[in-house]
């Protein structure tokens, strides 16, 4: 179990490092999008800080506790991050990833087992939520791919 924690430990430092320089590549046209209604590279870097002080740090946290939580599917679709500055929103993320992950390295053995339940998700323990984050890190990386594919061949902003 705990080597499993630390190899999820590493991919989510990993795919949080490979988002962020992807997007700080991108931080001066921090307003293009794919498309329009698509969110732009702002709305992309708010939205990583945001699930991991509502989502990961605070599911962590609740699950540790021992209270076996519930929780709900989480979505933050239709917030305005338009005040939201890129460098700023992933300094904040790259802080509060290096929180949750210092609270789940000092976790005792037996907390890695504590549950809580989700309505997508069903019964989930500490690694689990990381397991579902580092899928939400990884299907945004993909996602930030094509969407910086497709700003190379933007002749919009030229």
């Amino acid at each position: 179990m705990e080597d499993e924690r630390e190899k999820l430990i590493a991919q989510l430092q990993q795919t949080q490092a490979a988002i962020d320089e992807r997007l700080r590549a991108v931080a001066e046209q921090q307003d293009w999008q794919p498309e329009p209604g698509q969110w732009s590279f702002r709305y992309v870097a708010a939205h990583l800080a945001a699930v991991e002080k509502d989502c990961m740090w605070e599911r962590l946290q609740r699950i540790a506790s021992g209270s076996e939580p519930h929780f709900e599917y989480y979505e933050n679709t239709g917030w305005d991050f338009s005040q939201q500055e890129l460098t700023a929103s992933l300094e904040t993320w790259r802080r509060r990833r290096e929180e949750s992950l210092a609270f789940v390295r000092a976790l005792l053995p037996e907390a890695l087992s504590l549950e809580g339940t989700h309505a997508a998700f069903g019964t989930i323990t500490v690694q689990d939520v990381m397991r579902i984050i580092l899928e939400h890190d990884q299907e945004h990386l993909a996602e930030l791919d094509e969407a910086l594919e497709a700003f190379a061949g933007d002749t919009r902003r030229e």
